[in-house]
């Protein structure tokens, strides 16, 4: 049961972040996540969100902002 509770609460967390970096890419250029970065790229930059510890918003402006001035 405990391991179903975290896979669960991982989805939710999942779901969270690919809704802040999709509404972050939205605000700044019109355009979802999805029409810059392929799905491995938002698998790394999510595990790296998960390891930093930091708030999701905080996390994806920072990135994006990142991105787009690259």
């Amino acid at each position: 049961m405990k391991t179903s509770n975290h896979r669960h609460e991982n989805q939710i967390v999942h779901a969270a972040f690919l809704d802040a970096l999709s509404g972050e890419f939205i605000a700044r250029t019109g355009c979802g996540a999805y029409v810059y970065l392929n799905p491995v790229d938002i698998h790394r930059m999510f595990n790296e969100f998960q390891n930093r510890g930091t708030p999701v918003r905080d996390y994806v402006k920072q990135v994006v902002k990142a991105f787009l001035a690259a």
